[in-house]
């Protein structure tokens, strides 16, 4: 369904309608490459965190048997201690489930709203502002 054009009778109103226009789609513009970029960053998130694990994972498997084999008090494993401590430490702040139930549903249910109004405004804005343009174009001064 065509956009009510008749309305505007001037190139006034039709360059006050162009830039309102204009400036919302920029908003929407915008906020697409926010959406795509918290995608992007998710997705190199879940793949650092991945590659980390695995390197803990084998870090306290290497670390393991070479602290239990090493002298009590001496330097060396009590270096080797603290390192497999840390490594520990950080592979267990890696394990611990993000936060679910009612926030998280309602930013997740937000989120996937964003996404569909912006892939619902852009064309809608873009189609307006060619019917705008066009109409103006008929239209004397």
């Amino acid at each position: 369904m065509p956009f009510p054009v008749n309305l505007l009778q001037t190139w006034a109103h039709c360059d006050a309608v162009l830039t309102a226009l204009n400036l919302e789609l920029r908003v929407f513009n915008v906020r697409d490459s926010v959406l795509d970029l918290r995608s992007e960053q998710a997705t190199g998130r879940a793949s650092n965190t991945a590659t980390e694990r695995q390197t803990l994972t084998d870090t306290i498997g290497r670390l393991t048997p070479l602290v239990a084999g090493l002298a009590p008090g001496t330097p060396e494993r009590h270096t080797n201690e603290r390192l497999l401590k840390a490594a520990t430490r950080r592979l267990e702040d890696l394990n611990v489930v993000p936060p679910t139930g009612t926030a998280a549903a309602v930013t997740a249910f937000l989120q996937a709203v964003d996404v569909r109004q912006v892939e619902v405004q852009v064309p809608e804005l873009t189609t307006a502002i060619a019917e705008v343009t066009a109409h103006r174009a008929t239209l004397s001064a």
